[in-house]
């Protein structure tokens, strides 16, 4: 069975094989989450597992410092405008791919 995403109203359902579910350590009816790998790629977690699985490196902390910093730069008017964010973003892997907006 090949996994399946369909949409269901407001909330999306995913199919996945048994097999897939065993190794991935979830039960049929599990609510689950994307979550972001130390890699750097999505995982599916159940939410029973969430908070005995977050590991404790302080990366949330991290995180929520990171938000709060560019928030009070927005307030003050440090951020760039968001066409300027766009236009650098859409650069990427170009060849005349721009410097960040300042």
């Amino acid at each position: 069975m090949a996994t399946q995403i369909a949409r269901n109203g407001r909330a999306i359902t995913v199919e996945i094989s048994e097999d897939l579910l065993r190794k991935a350590n979830l039960s049929v009816g599990d609510t689950v989450e994307w979550t972001l790998t130390a890699a750097g790629s999505l995982a599916l977690r159940s939410s029973r597992h969430a908070k005995a699985e977050k590991p404790a490196d302080g990366y949330e902390e991290r995180k929520q410092e990171e938000i709060q910093a560019g928030l009070v730069e927005l307030d003050v008017g440090e951020g760039a405008p968001s066409e300027k964010v766009i236009e650098w973003l859409r650069s990427w892997g170009s060849e005349h791919e721009l410097p960040p907006p300042l």
